[in-house]
């Protein structure tokens, strides 16, 4: 299917799901992977699966992403994936679509559902209705922030409506607790310390915010934290994550201060 899109991965040691993923994405016209390097055969499976592959340095967070970015040539639209993502086939033709039409959106909401655990219905406080992953290249925005690393520029943007499609963009994440705890240490680290530079002592204000904010996501707006046992452990894993954000952004602001 020819298509103005190309998608983009940065990996390491994902041989375990890599190649799952990489097969709902191959109606793309590029499909651009770069593989930190790993200790397992993730830069193999890549090597068969995707059109371009490029070997970089390992960091903990999003330090190589600018430079990555900048070392291809892309097509004029970019879908930002991860080895935790999938695409339905019947969603593929309307993305194709859409990018393929006569009004240049800057970027475009696809019919999203997030999986943690195994679960994706009413009982997780994690997912959202779209995910806003597919951008146009000229109004893509880029950041080696995490969580806040695509964005863009304008305000012409495009939706496939949940009620005109079955399919869905996936995100499958946390299949096991340890997963779940090495992810939640690495980004919790990274977060803090973004904090801590962006707002000196006042990240603890900030940090105490969201811990606070999050108690009122899963009990108020999302609800589920009253949906069962499932709800209310999947709430707890939920709010967690800020908690203990909370908590590296107070030790380590104690520990600049030789406390």
């Amino acid at each position: 299917m020819k298509n103005k899109i190309s998608i983009y991965l940065e990996v390491y040691n994902e041989a375990h799901r890599l190649q799952k993923c990489l097969s709902s994405f191959q109606w793309a016209d590029q499909i651009v992977i770069f593989v930190k390097k790993s200790d397992d055969d993730t830069l193999e499976i890549a090597k068969q699966f995707a059109t371009h592959v490029y070997e970089v340095d390992y960091c903990d967070g999003n330090e190589n992403l600018i430079s990555n970015i900048n070392s291809h040539t892309w097509n004029e639209w970019i879908l930002f994936c991860t080895a935790s993502s999938a695409m339905d086939d019947s969603l593929v033709p309307m993305v194709v679509e859409k990018t393929s039409g006569e009004f240049e959106y800057d970027a475009i909401g696809l019919p999203y559902k997030m999986t943690v655990f195994g679960l994706s219905n009413k009982c997780s406080p994690w997912g959202a209705k779209y995910k806003y992953g597919l951008i146009r290249k000229a109004s893509l925005v880029v950041s080696s922030k995490l969580h806040q690393e695509f964005s863009w520029t304008g305000d012409r943007i495009g939706v496939i409506e949940v009620q005109s499609t079955d399919g869905r963009f996936h995100h499958n994440t946390h299949q096991n607790l340890d997963e779940f705890f090495s992810k939640h240490l690495r980004y919790i680290s990274l977060e803090s310390d973004q904090f801590i530079s962006e707002h000196g002592d006042k990240a603890y204000r900030y940090a105490l915010v969201d811990f606070l904010r999050s108690i009122a996501f899963v009990s108020i707006k999302r609800r589920s934290i009253y949906r069962g046992r499932d709800g209310f452990v999947m709430s707890l894993a939920y709010v967690s994550y800020f908690f203990n954000r909370l908590l590296s952004v107070w030790f380590k602001l104690r520990s600049n201060k030789n406390i």
